[in-house]
């Protein structure tokens, strides 16, 4: 099981949208994947559909009083190898306070996600800001995904990013392997804009050339009609939009980033060994 959250300095950068499209992406290759909507204003809810707004879930997990088997508000989709699980009840915890990042909180996250362990990969969809609750995720996540709208403040704001990320690694200590850094994604990535070309260009100069991903998700419209019917926007329509294939693009990417291609292979070898004998 491999833990992949997914975080940004700011909200407005199309966040939800891609844990998603690309939990949506990662299923239809085959992944077993839940995606954990870890923002209290319930993005992947209001993503998806009413049941899924109205439905129990990560906050009421962290409840002190919570005596609900984890397992029992896992959502099931009609892509059996998609599996929901909404934010909940967000204001259960500390009288409505948001939590702080404390060991015990990031003892509790641990011992919650091990029991998703039958899952090949946890998407966690987490509150913009890296502090409180989302900074205790990204401590016990294996891999962290940063979307970055392609405009000035971005590129202003990322060595600052990078810095949080930084310090989080040094306080887990010198021996932490993780969490380590999948990437970072530019998103609604204007082609037609020399402007946003300009900040593209800056970024990937800016920066080592394996911390940013080669894939990119347009600014496209069709997204929004999909979050408004409640659907990733591969299934917007008959015909595959023409804009799902950037998170089919991301989805290999990703694959290779954080060794699930490495597993797929072990597992195509295996079976097909098993069929020759």
């Amino acid at each position: 099981m491999t833990t992949l959250v997914i975080s940004s300095q700011k909200g407005g950068v199309g966040k939800t949208t891609v844990a998603v499209n690309l939990a949506y992406s990662l299923a239809r290759r085959g992944w077993r994947v839940l995606l954990i909507d870890a923002d209290p204003q319930g993005g992947v809810g209001f993503s998806l559909s009413e049941k899924a707004r109205e439905a129990k879930g990560f906050f009421n997990l962290l409840d002190p009083t919570n005596d609900k088997d984890p397992r029992s508000l896992i959502i099931s989709t009609r892509l059996p190898e998609f599996r929901l699980m909404m934010c909940g009840t967000a204001d259960l915890l500390s009288g409505g306070e948001e939590p702080q990042d404390t060991p015990e909180l990031r003892d509790q996250l641990r011992s919650l996600l091990s029991q998703f362990s039958d899952h090949d990969l946890i998407i966690v969809d987490t509150e913009a800001g890296i502090h409180g609750l989302t900074r205790a995720i990204m401590a016990v996540a294996d891999y962290l995904l940063l979307p970055q709208q392609a405009e000035p403040l971005s590129a202003r704001s990322m060595p600052r990013l990078l810095r949080h990320i930084a310090a989080l690694r040094k306080e887990l200590g010198e021996d932490a392997s993780t969490p380590r850094l999948a990437g970072l994604l530019l998103t609604m990535v204007n082609g037609d804009d020399p402007v946003t070309g300009e900040i593209e260009s800056d970024l990937r100069g800016m920066l080592p050339s394996e911390l940013i991903l080669e894939s990119r998700i347009p600014r496209d419209p069709t997204f929004l009609n999909a979050s408004r019917a409640g659907i990733p926007v591969a299934l917007l329509h008959r015909k595959t939009p023409e804009a799902a294939e950037s998170f089919d693009t991301l989805a290999a990417e990703v694959e290779d980033r954080i060794d699930l291609a490495k597993s797929s292979n072990e597992q195509e070898s295996d079976e097909y060994t098993r069929l020759m004998d």
